[in-house]
């Protein structure tokens, strides 16, 4: 991968007027990303290449921000603004009234773990922070079709990750703390709980499905 498209595109999104703050955060992704490619190759990781196609991809798109967590490429860690969600949705509306309060820019953060051989296993993804009330959500995991009974053409994260965003916008989701009902962010000693809940959570969702199908009620 040309890590340095990733740096050019947010230079170029800013209009050239990236201050010095915010190029340090870019060099430091393009370090961690030549770091995770150089550490998947030498574990002869069998989905690096692949992966580094789709992390690309996303650069290229400007959209999503993007960051390997551990320097692992293969956990990656997004932030969705509320730009990502439809503008009538509770959660862009929570999303702003969070970011207002805070006065700085509250994303939600999702993770995504892939296994060795994605697209052929399916990625574990889930809702990292904040906590978010839905019928549709189970301790950060998502009641999706996509995500539960998982197909190796569903491969492409870009797409995905579209997916996911209309799914959250549709699904009535709210911020736990701004729609009234007490919730903390996650501390970093406590991602490794929430990523064995989610990883549960798939297990009953797609056991409850494989007994009784998808409904028409599905998002």
């Amino acid at each position: 991968m040309d890590t340095s498209s990733c740096a050019l595109i947010s230079s170029e999104a800013d209009g050239g007027e990236e201050d010095a703050e915010a190029q340090a955060v870019v060099e430091r992704r393009m370090e961690s990303i030549q770091r995770g490619l150089a550490s998947a190759k030498a574990a002869g990781v069998p989905s690096a290449v692949r992966l580094m196609k789709e992390l690309r991809r996303l650069c290229l798109m400007g959209v999503y921000e993007v960051d390997l967590v551990g320097d692992s490429l293969q956990t990656w860690e997004i932030a969705l603004y509320d730009w990502a969600f439809d503008e009538q949705s509770a959660l862009h509306r929570d999303l702003h009234l969070l970011s207002d309060a805070r006065d700085e820019l509250v994303p939600i953060m999702l993770r995504l773990h892939f296994p060795d051989d994605f697209p052929f296993s399916p990625p574990l993804v889930y809702i990292a922070q904040p906590e978010l009330l839905s019928e549709y959500i189970f301790d950060g995991a998502l009641c999706m079709e996509l995500l539960v009974d998982w197909r190796p053409q569903y491969g492409n994260v870009e797409a995905m990750l579209v997916q996911i965003s209309a799914f959250l916008s549709m699904s009535g989701a709210r911020i736990a703390s701004v729609a009234g009902s007490a919730a903390a962010d996650v501390s970093q000693d406590e991602t490794a709980a929430v990523q064995e809940k989610a990883k549960r959570a798939y297990e009953h969702l797609k056991a409850f499905h494989d007994k009784k199908g998808w409904s028409n009620r599905q998002l």
